[in-house]
């Protein structure tokens, strides 16, 4: 050790802080202290400190208090004793000192991989509180009562081999009843073994990603689309092709053009996110047998398509699929819970075969209890009972705001024809767009206190049409004129001096993200 480096007197520790309020225990703040100066430089190898007795006099505490943080740094290392008794820090610690820090955070390096900073760096906001939050639920009406009571049920005796690993397939009961679900709701044929039970929609869409894509494979994706998807895509390493999407949905022969050796194509064909356009028959078909020729996956998100405003229902796109090629994906988020995390999917069964076995070694199972009590409620009816009357309830909101917008912008916004979903697009007219666009009109009502997902900022290249999604899941009827009034006396092109109706405060609500 190097003596000459040992200060002239022994250090005080008088003047530092000790929360005697505090339930850390006063030895440990003490030790915590000095362990920090140590690190940060403040009490170099060689420094001595005062005799325990004096500390304590100087810190009014117990000697015996002293001594138990000696103790735990004598431990750590920090610590040493001299021949004379006395305390000194370890020269062990001298070349982990380093000076503090002058770096601001935003200068630090981040350890993390540059495909996940490209993710991060994606420009869409998704966190913040509005009546017009794309895809929200209203939970209000949900039947709690049933669903506690089938949780009980589940955790009071359940099977031994229930308490340990369920199969990575997800439980036998619930996959059968999944599969009577997607006959009865969606016309959707399909055997329990073809079904497997997963933690929502963005993460069986991160698994099969990484499933199917090796980096730098082309994969189409719509545009505008549904950027938390492209998230999970990103993450795999796939390189993202944006697709146009018009009336018809996404415009296949561009996909071609594009990316011919496409591996996965990611689609909502029933209800495209955001623009609320169904895909048609013939689009549909020459989707499919492109993907058949080509050896290429399809994921078919099925967004949202239990919500049908009118009585007709649209095939999916796996009920057309007769080589097996498509992946079907469905969540309860929307119809029961976001926070439930449970979904499914449909795939033939040399794809779930290769799903289960990965997914056994990384992801194990969704959780048993849940998946339990969900094949109850599902049995008994609760699911489809509630499912109906939250129906009528969003037809009701939806059109409650189309009529807002058709009274109060009607120079301004146009509303697409979409009769599914818990979300439509009001698109610009030139009138609008000449004024504005829907970044600027979204920062606008923002500072207004009122958030709408402008659409351009759906698009991964440049936009081509300018409008914003208005979510209206958790909007009541009776807030949706004074809502637009608002919007209107904001951003309309009319007079601006109207005075609308308070918003009541239920309004403000809690933001879910699409599962």
């Amino acid at each position: 050790m190097d003596n000459s480096r040992q200060p002239s007197k022994r250090v005080s520790l008088a003047g530092i802080h000790i929360d005697r309020t505090s339930t850390v225990p006063l030895h440990l703040q003490i030790a915590a202290h000095i362990r920090d100066g140590i690190l940060r430089g403040v009490f170099p190898a060689g420094t001595q400190f005062l005799g325990s007795r004096e500390i304590a006099r100087e810190l009014g505490c117990s000697r015996t208090v002293v001594l138990t943080a000696w103790d735990l740094l004598y431990a750590e290392g920090y610590l040493v004793s001299t021949p004379r008794g006395s305390v000194m820090v370890a020269s062990v610690t001298a070349p982990h000192a380093q000076p503090p820090s002058t770096a601001s955070p935003a200068t630090q390096p981040a350890r993390m991989s540059e495909r996940w900073r490209s993710l991060l760096g994606l420009d869409y906001e998704t966190n913040w509180p509005s009546a017009f939050a794309p895809g929200a639920p209203d939970i209000s009406t949900f039947p709690f009562k049933d669903w506690s009571r089938l949780l009980r049920q589940a955790w009071q005796n359940p099977k031994e081999q229930e308490c340990l690993d369920l199969p990575p397939e997800g439980h036998p009961r619930l996959r059968a009843e999944i599969a009577n679900f997607l006959g009865s709701v969606r016309g959707l044929v399909c055997s329990p073994e073809e079904v497997v039970v997963t933690s929502g929609t963005s993460g069986a869409l991160d698994f099969c990603s990484r499933m199917i894509l090796d980096p730098g494979d082309e994969v189409w994706v719509e545009e505008p689309g549904f950027i938390e998807a492209r998230w999970a895509l990103t993450a795999a390493g796939a390189k993202l092709v944006p697709i146009p999407v018009d009336d018809k949905g996404l415009v296949v022969s561009e996909g071609i053009r594009r990316a011919p050796r496409a591996k996965l194509i990611v689609v909502t064909p029933s209800h495209q996110y955001p623009l609320g356009v169904s895909m048609g028959l013939e689009r549909r078909l020459e989707l499919l047998d492109w993907a058949n020729k080509n050896d290429v996956w399809v994921i078919e998100d099925d967004y949202n398509s239990e919500f049908r405003h009118q009585d007709s229902m649209i095939a999916s796109l796996r009920s057309l699929d007769r080589e097996g090629r498509v992946i079907y994906f469905g969540t309860f988020s929307k119809i029961m819970m976001p926070n439930l995390r449970l979904g499914y999917l449909v795939a033939n069964w040399h794809f779930i075969e290769g799903f289960s076995r990965g997914r056994a070694r990384i992801d194990v199972h969704t959780s048993g209890i849940g998946q339990l009590a969900l094949a109850e409620f599902m049995r008994e009816g609760h699911l489809l009972r509630h499912l109906r009357g939250m129906r009528r309830v969003y037809a009701s909101r939806r059109k409650a705001l189309i009529d807002a917008i058709e009274a109060l912008m009607p120079d301004d916004l146009t509303v697409s024809s979409a009769v599914t979903g818990l979300h439509l697009v009001a698109l610009f007219t030139e009138a609008m767009q000449a004024r504005m666009s829907d970044r600027e009109a979204a920062a606008s009502l923002k500072q207004a206190g009122i958030h709408v997902q402008p659409l351009s900022q759906n698009f991964l290249e440049q936009p081509t049409r300018q409008g914003l999604v208005f979510g209206y899941g958790r909007l009541h009827v009776e807030d949706a004129a004074p809502l637009l009034a608002r919007i209107a006396a904001c951003i309309g092109g009319g007079p601006r001096n109207a005075q609308p109706s308070p918003v009541k405060s239920s309004l403000t609500v809690r933001p879910i993200k699409r599962s």
